[in-house]
């Protein structure tokens, strides 16, 4: 039976589909039903807590087999790429040798020019560590799933976190440190407002450092 699921923490289109064992995340979210959502969250990939889903009737679908006879099914287990971007002192932190673990899997790698990380990885691994083993090593641990839309506050003070602009634990709420990392992030990038409070050009540049291209 159809029915409406509520986003929790961690969650993005991939683990709600296989929580209701579709094989493709498309099917629920291009479904006509979550067109409203599908506006509010461009990106499958960064929900938030609380949305609304609505999780179609699941086609059983069919194969053709024969009878009295044994038949062997197998799935393959599904991924999803992880981007990392790695910046140090505000430039990127290109030709570094790495490690990453996420559940099982070990990845070793040198970052880009850019910066750039990316690694197909399982679904559902809630976290991640990416070592960088110089001296001294360095390991920072990676929250997968949980970063919420840039459109809330709560998203737009883990993005100002994750870029160096600490403004403290990204509850949503409005905060001194919260209103001096803007202001800091608004005087680095010569915006005309420097107060500490959101605007849409403070918003578009936050979106151009932290998405690079990539709807939020």
């Amino acid at each position: 039976m159809s029915e409406t699921y509520i986003v929790q923490p961690g969650d993005y289109m991939e683990i709600i589909a296989e929580k209701f064992a579709f094989r493709d995340y498309r099917i629920i979210y291009d479904h006509a039903n979550n067109q409203a959502f599908k506006k509010l969250r461009p990106n499958p990939h960064i929900l938030h807590p609380g949305d609304k889903v609505f999780i179609p009737d699941k086609d059983p679908g069919q194969e053709a087999a024969e009878t009295d006879k044994k038949h062997k099914f197998v799935i393959k287990s599904q991924k999803i790429k992880l981007i990392v971007r790695i910046h140090r002192n505000g430039k990127p932190f290109a030709k570094h040798k790495y490690t990453l673990k996420v559940g099982k899997q070990t990845f070793s790698g040198t970052t880009a020019a850019d910066g750039l990380i990316q690694h197909d990885i399982p679904i559902g691994e809630p976290t991640g560590d990416l070592t960088f083993p110089g001296k001294p090593s360095y390991t920072r641990k990676l929250n997968l799933g949980f970063l919420h839309p840039i459109t809330v506050t709560s998203g737009v003070q883990m993005r100002l976190n994750n870029l160096g602009f600490g403004c403290g634990p990204a509850t949503g709420a409005p905060s001194s440190a919260y209103i001096s990392a803007l202001q800091a992030f608004q005087k680095q990038h010569s915006l005309a407002n420097q107060t500490g409070s959101l605007d849409n050009d403070t918003l578009n540049a936050l979106r151009s450092d932290y998405e690079q291209g990539m709807p939020s």
